[in-house]
C-alpha cells in the first residue's frame, strides 16, 4: 500500500487499469478500446467491448463497502431501472450472475470491488447547472425518495447506516490524531461533530429514517441534452431525506439563488421534508465534516496532494458558519 501512496495520479491509473482488464475476464469480456474517466474515491474507466457497445467500469479503489452493501446498491439500481422514472445506471451480470466481481488487487493489499454498467452518454453537468437542471434534480430527488422509502433489499443485502455527523463508521478525524489538523482546526471539527450530532439524535426522534442517494451533486449527474441521469450510489444508506438536500445544497452555496431552483424542482413532485432552517445549515455545514474525514483515507495521489489546502478552506468555512449560521462554500 505504501508503495501506492507514493506513486504518481498517472503510475496509479496505470496499475488500476490493467487490474480492471484483468477483472473483464470475470464477466467473459475483453477491451478493444479503453480510457480511465475519473480517478477519485472510485477509479472509472469507459471501455468499447467486443460487440462495439461502449461501457462503465467501475473499480472501488477507496471504498470500503462489505458484499451484502454492495449487494443491496445493486438490487436497488436494477428495482429502479424497472421502475423507470429515473435514469440510472444498471449493473450488468458476470458469469457467475453476479451485479458485481471481487478480486485482489497487490498495490492495495486486499481485495476490491468491480461493477460494470452500460456507458450512459452525455456530459457531467459538475459546477455550472442550469436552472433547468437544478429543477429537473430537485425533482429526480423527490422521486428517490419516494421509491426510497419502500424499499427493501432481499436476502442479506442491506444498507448503511448514514445516520450520523461521518456518514460512515470510520473515523478517520478523530480516533487518532491527523499531525496535518491544527489544535484550532480540531476544536471547530468537534465543535461541529458535536451539534451534528445532537441533531441526528433529535431527527431519529422526529422522523422514520429511510434509504436515501447520499451524494447527490451535479458531478453526479450526465446530461445528454433531453434526459438527466443520476451516478455514483456507492454511498446509497439509510439516513434522512433532510440530507440530501444538503449535500446537494452544499455544493451550490457560492449562490444562494441556485438552490430555489433545487428545491422548486422538488416541490414540483412531494413536500418538503420537515426542517428548520438552521438544522438544514447545520446538514450542510456537515457536509464539511464528511469530506475530510474522506480525505483523510483517500488513496488517490490528487486527492492526497489537495489535504492542506482543504483543511485551510474547511477552517474558514466552518468558522463562518459558527459566526453567522449560515454556510457558504469560502475559497
Amino acid at each position: 500500500m505504501s508503495e501506492y501512496l507514493e506513486m504518481s495520479q498517472e503510475e496509479q491509473i496505470a496499475l488500476v487499469q490493467e487490474f480492471a482488464l484483468d477483472s473483464l475476464a470475470q464477466y467473459g469480456m475483453t477491451a478493444k478500446q479503453i480510457e480511465c474517466v475519473n480517478h477519485a474515491y472510485n477509479t472509472t474507466f469507459k471501455f468499447v467491448a467486443e460487440d462495439d457497445k461502449a461501457y462503465a467500469l467501475r473499480v472501488g479503489t477507496n471504498f470500503r463497502k462489505w458484499p451484502e452493501h454492495v449487494w443491496a446498491e445493486s438490487q436497488w439500481l436494477l428495482d429502479l431501472a424497472r421502475e423507470g422514472s429515473i435514469n440510472a445506471p444498471v449493473p450488468i451480470l458476470n458469469l457467475q450472475g453476479e451485479p458485481y466481481s471481487n478480486q485482489y488487487f497487490f498495490y492495495q493489499g486486499s481485495n476490491i470491488d468491480v461493477m460494470i454498467y452500460p456507458w450512459i452518454d452525455g456530459e457531467v453537468v459538475d459546477t455550472d447547472p442550469t436552472d433547468e437542471q437544478l429543477f429537473e434534480l430537485g425533482a429526480a430527488t423527490a422521486r428517490l425518495h419516494q421509491l426510497g422509502k419502500g424499499f427493501k433489499p432481499n436476502g442479506y443485502a442491506n444498507f448503511l447506516d448514514v445516520d450520523r455527523p461521518l456518514m460512515v463508521r470510520r473515523d478517520n478525524l478523530f480516533s487518532f490524531p491527523q499531525p496535518l489538523i491544527s489544535s484550532e482546526l480540531y476544536a471547530l471539527l468537534e465543535e461541529l461533530r458535536e451539534r451534528s450530532a445532537k441533531l441526528f439524535d433529535s431527527l431519529k426522534e422526529r422522523f422514520e429514517r429511510q434509504l436515501i442517494h447520499a451524494d447527490l451533486h451535479f458531478g453526479n449527474i450526465v446530461y445528454n441534452g433531453e434526459k438527466m441521469s443520476i451516478l455514483d450510489f456507492d454511498d446509497a444508506g439509510i439516513g434522512f431525506p433532510q440530507q440530501d438536500l444538503a449535500i446537494s445544497i452544499f455544493y451550490l452555496r457560492e449562490d444562494r439563488e441556485r438552490e430555489k431552483h433545487l428545491l422548486a424542482g422538488y416541490q414540483s413532485v412531494a413536500p418538503l421534508p420537515i426542517y428548520e432552517p438552521e438544522e438544514l445549515e447545520l446538514l450542510i455545514a456537515n457536509r464539511q465534516l464528511v469530506l475530510l474525514n474522506y480525505l483523510f483515507e483517500s488513496t488517490t495521489a490528487d486527492e492526497v496532494a489537495m489535504v492542506p489546502g482543504y483543511l485551510e478552506k474547511s477552517e474558514r468555512r466552518i468558522k463562518y458558519f459558527f459566526k453567522t449560521g449560515e454556510f457558504a462554500l469560502l475559497m
